[in-house]
């Protein structure tokens, strides 16, 4: 280990390569940002096109407050505004928009203060607004649900929320004992004896219900019925099917109510639940779930009912149920798994599971006692987290309506499978080889298999696959080949394999992936039409395989190689599932050398893409993912259905998130969105790309963000964050809003300069890896003349806390740090269970972010080594953490492990713990008070501000006492 004079030498042994403009001093400079600011910062959620084009809808939603529905005339740039409208939606006719009338924040919060059951706490409604109509829109307060159709009509149905649950001793009364949970494969359970009460009948329960209305907006005429617990609307909207309940027997059933005739049909009726009604998307049949035929009984199940919406007159058909042929026995269709017509309306997807059955009045209650054996393929642990998950989980069928044929598709052993538009195959997984390995090595592995949907018949296609997917048209299953890190499409007919771009002469994987284990490709852009062809992703240029004979033409002609530029196929119609080679192709593309982003066109069949727009922006679709993931992924911009009209984000550090319309030549974009014009009245910053060397003279890259108006005076103070690599955010918004890390725009409003350094690893070296990147990093930002060298912090959150507890046994140049959530024993924490997932850390430290290659028992210096904890007696700088009781991803005695270290060796460090808090805070009001004390102790150690009552301590008898409102405007 070394301290700063190594440090030191260590940092100006590394060649600095800056490359950061001048900027030029501003005269007068707005004020800092202050909390204050921070509630009414907006964001645009939740944004539609209408179907002609010729209007966008969007919540614009406060950080702290109610949000405001905004409806956009694009031909005008009229606005339409109504309080508290969120989640819209347009009719086909794009006259009315539909929307969410939330309730009111005050009113929830007082609610919530005054602790009132959930039940009677507000409720949401929905708005209605007619386009043309200046009137405001009509507000129906609490309702639960609402359905709007997607093709045509204006008719909609919406149910009202249920009234309070009555008093216990209104309820009805309670089985004696519930059912057990079905388990398929479980043993049967025990007979009980002879002196003990009969078994007792099932849980009957009923969903709450409500009054549903029906509702035709162009007429304003509506007619609503009762006791209504679903409901579902066609996508034509020719038809309404909602489900009753009665407390009595005597409303239940299931009821189609045709628009046209305005009349309404009782499809299926009788005691007993009717569940998920689901309408063929084009509107010729329709699907539910119903026990009525077995209510009555002790044990009443679930069967799938098929109506014909053609024939006269509207009837219900019982096409699935126990002793179906194709069913197993003691199975049948679940309510856990909602029924789902296939795109041409032939088939019913549907989930199966066993038949519920009562547990017998003398079986004990378990005793609360874990077994966990070393024969176990999934962790005690993991399975307590899933347990729900489980007592729910259906296995996949289909019934062919016209054939009245039923296939059990997925099974226990093959509990995934994957459909799609195809009509004869289907994709199953078979994880069970490798459940037990993936606790130390991660790994998604499964043997797939060829599932036919006619009679649910297997063929198996590959053993131990990586990224399998079923091609649309069901010709071909895609996987990633580990070994020989190609693709490979198999053929589902005869199980035929073809490596696809074997003779490329480039890497189709992650050529700078620096985990100890085999590197992940870059993935896949989609099929060609008819599954001719799919694309294939290299770092930077689209490739196009024949999955016949694995013959690949590079698409974009290495023009992405050539500029640094990484395309990426882009499809804007949310119907396809597919491209069309005859036609041009829209792509995404982003710069890697400056991440400047925007739209390119591939011509037919190929060629070097035109570009369309492009800014020095994040813009939509163009993103590059960072840190972990390592697929690059496309966000296609809003298209209208029947118009040419897009709506697509650009984003800056300078530019909130705002939304801009075009036409397909993406030429003259104009922007129709201005969520934070507040934001002129603050101080805010510039962001540029510093260039460096790293210790090991590999080239490196980091974010610098520069307060307005700073000069080169070597007066700023630096705060450094990081996490691995960082650039992949250049262009990001820094939302103003508390939180668990610093916030950028705060901090850079406030003088403060921020640097964002990447992280490049060698295995078995995090610490190391991060220390040597790092700290020329530092001596990067410092060259620009900005920066004040006696005046350094650093924080980060996790994975980076970690490595700033590495780092500060090795370097004493930081004036304080900040690092929530940190690993500091890797020994300790390497067998511990992520309560999050219920998962053991060993692949985590041996495969994947702790980068260390080998188990403890094998490597056990590497484990010592990039410990913090092992290296503490050198730690000089003042220390604070947050690490909260929930925390489901570190455990929090790792926190408190090395603050009471800290504390037994005299060195300055203090701990947050929030009660009830994960990994993350999610309460805002946890967020608020944190986040005034993270400001006030960087500001104290860097800016000379006060220092803090807190850091003299707080007792547990006062915990928690200060009041942070006032800072944020609230009143005390």
């Amino acid at each position: 280990m070394f301290g700063a004079r190594a440090t030191l030498a260590l940092a100006l042994a590394c060649t600095l390569l800056p490359t950061v403009p001048r900027t030029a001093a501003a005269a007068a400079l707005p004020p800092p940002l202050d909390y204050r600011a921070y509630d009414g910062w907006n964001a645009i959620r939740t944004p539609v096109l209408s179907d002609d084009g010729t209007h966008l809808a969007y919540a614009l939603t406060p950080e702290d407050g109610d949000p405001t529905l905004v409806v956009r005339d694009l031909r005008s740039g009229a606005e339409r505004r109504e309080p508290r409208g969120n989640a819209p939606a347009f009719t086909a006719d794009g006259r009315f928009v539909v929307f969410t009338h939330v309730a009111a924040k005050k009113d929830v919060d007082a609610a919530k203060k005054a602790k009132k059951p959930e039940a009677q706490q507000p409720k949401n409604g929905i708005g209605i607004l007619d386009l043309q109509s200046a009137a405001g829109a009509t507000i129906v307060d609490d309702v639960k649900i609402v359905a709007v159709p997607k093709d045509a009509g204006t008719t909609i149905a919406y149910r009202a929320e249920p009234s309070p649950s009555p008093s216990p001793s209104a309820a009805p009364a309670a089985s004696a004992s519930p059912a057990a949970s079905p388990r398929p494969g479980a043993s049967p359970a025990p007979s009980p004896s002879a002196s003990a009460s009969p078994a007792p009948k099932a849980d009957k329960t009923k969903d709450p219900s409500a009054p549903v209305t029906i509702r035709d907006l162009a007429t304003a005429k509506s007619v609503t019925a009762p006791n209504a617990t679903d409901i579902a609307v066609s996508d034509d909207g020719r038809f309404i099917a909602y489900a009753t309940e009665t407390k009595d027997g005597r409303g239940d059933g299931l009821h189609v109510y045709d628009v046209a005739r305005a009349a309404t049909t009782d499809v299926l009726t009788g005691a007993g639940r009717y569940r998920k009604p689901a309408f063929a998307r084009d509107g010729s049949s329709l699907a539910f779930l119903s026990d009525a035929a077995s209510f009555a009984g002790d044990v009443p199940h679930d069967a799938l009912y098929v109506v014909d919406l053609r024939a006269t007159p509207l009837a219900a058909r019982k096409a699935v149920d126990l002793g179906t042929p194709g069913l197993a026995d003691g199975t049948a269709p679940s309510a856990d798994r909602a029924p789902e017509f296939s795109r041409d309306g032939a088939r019913v997807f549907l989930g199966t599971a066993a038949a519920p059955t009562p547990r017998p009045s003398g079986t004990p209650e378990p005793m609360k006692v874990d077994l966990w054996t070393w024969h176990d393929d999934v962790l005690q642990s993991q399975q307590k987290h899933d347990a729900e998950q489980e007592r729910k989980r259906t296995y996949l069928a289909v019934y062919d309506v016209a054939a009245q044929r039923f296939a059990q598709l997925g099974s226990p052993a093959l509990r995934d499978v994957e459909v799609n538009r195809n009509p004869a195959v289907a994709l199953g997984k078979d994880y069970r080889a490798y459940r037990r390995s993936r606790s130390w090595t991660a790994d998604d592995r499964a043997d797939l298999y060829a599932v036919a949907l006619a009679d649910g018949g297997r063929r198996l296609l590959a053993r131990g696959a990586q990224e399998g997917s079923l091609s649309p048209g069901g010709r071909y299953a895609l996987l990633w080949e580990e070994r020989s890190r190609h693709w490979a499409a198999i053929r589902t007919a005869d199980g035929k394999r073809t490596m696809l771009a074997t003779r490329a002469p480039i890497a189709f994987w992650n050529v700078d992936d620096d985990h100890p284990a085999p590197p992940p490709p870059y993935g896949t852009g989609g099929w060609i039409a008819g599954d001719r062809g799919v694309l294939l992703y290299d770092q930077y240029d689209i490739w196009l395989a024949n999955p016949e004979t694995g013959a690949a033409t590079n698409l974009t002609r290495g023009a992405g190689r050539a500029a640094r530029t990484v395309y990426s196929a882009v499809q804007p119609d949310r119907e396809a599932d597919a491209y069309a080679l005859d036609t041009p192709l829209l792509l995404a593309q982003i710069d890697t050398r400056t991440y400047a982003s925007g739209y390119a066109r591939l011509p037919a069949g190929g060629g070097v893409p035109q570009s369309l727009f492009r800014a020095d922006e994040i813009v939509q679709g163009t993103r590059t993912v960072f840190n972990d993931s390592l697929h690059r992924y496309t966000q296609p911009p809003l298209a209208a259905r029947r118009a040419d009209r897009y709506v697509f984000s650009r984003e800056s550090f300078r530019r909130s998130r705002d939304l801009w319309a075009t036409d397909a030549s993406f030429a003259a974009p104009v922007q129709v969105t201005d969520a934070n014009p507040q934001q002129k009245n603050y101080r805010w910053g510039t962001e540029r790309l510093i260039s460096y060397r790293a210790c090991d003279g590999a080239p490196m890259r980091a974010i610098l963000i520069v307060p307005d108006g700073l000069q080169k005076n070597r007066a700023a103070p630096l705060l450094t964050y990081f996490y691995e690599t960082f650039t992949g955010t250049f262009h990001t918004y820094s939302t103003p809003a508390p939180g668990t890390s610093p916030n950028f725009a705060r901090y850079v409003s406030r003088g403060y300069v921020m640097l964002l350094p990447d992280v490049k690893y060698v295995a078995g070296h995090p610490g190391r890896s991060a220390l040597h990147c790092i700290m020329p990093a530092v001596d990067a930002a410092i060259a620009t003349g900005y920066v004040d060298p006696k005046r350094l912090a650093i924080a980060g959150h996790s994975w980076a806390a970690y490595q700033i507890n590495y780092l500060i046994t090795q370097t004493h140049r930081f004036r304080a740090v900040e690092a929530g959530a940190a690993v500091d024993d890797m020994i300790g924490a390497y067998g511990g269970i992520r309560l999050e997932s219920g998962n053991v850390r060993e692949s985590q430290y041996e495969r994947g972010q702790s980068r260390i290659g080998a188990p403890p028992w094998e490597r056990p210096d590497l484990y010592l080594e990039n410990s913090g904890l092992f290296g503490i007696r050198s730690v000089t700088t003042p220390y604070l953490t947050i690490h909260n009781e929930l925390d489901g991803a570190v455990p929090q005695f790792e926190g408190i492990e090395y603050i009471t270290a800290m504390r037994r060796l005299g060195k300055e460090a203090y701990l947050f713990s929030f009660d009830g808090e994960d990994h993350n805070l999610r309460g805002r009001e946890a967020q608020k008070y944190w986040t005034v004390h993270l400001d006030e102790w960087f500001d104290y150690w860097l800016m000379g501000a006060p220092r803090p009552a807190w850091m003299d301590g707080v007792d547990y008898l006062h915990r928690g006492e200060r009041n942070v409102h006032p800072l944020f405007g609230e009143p005390d």
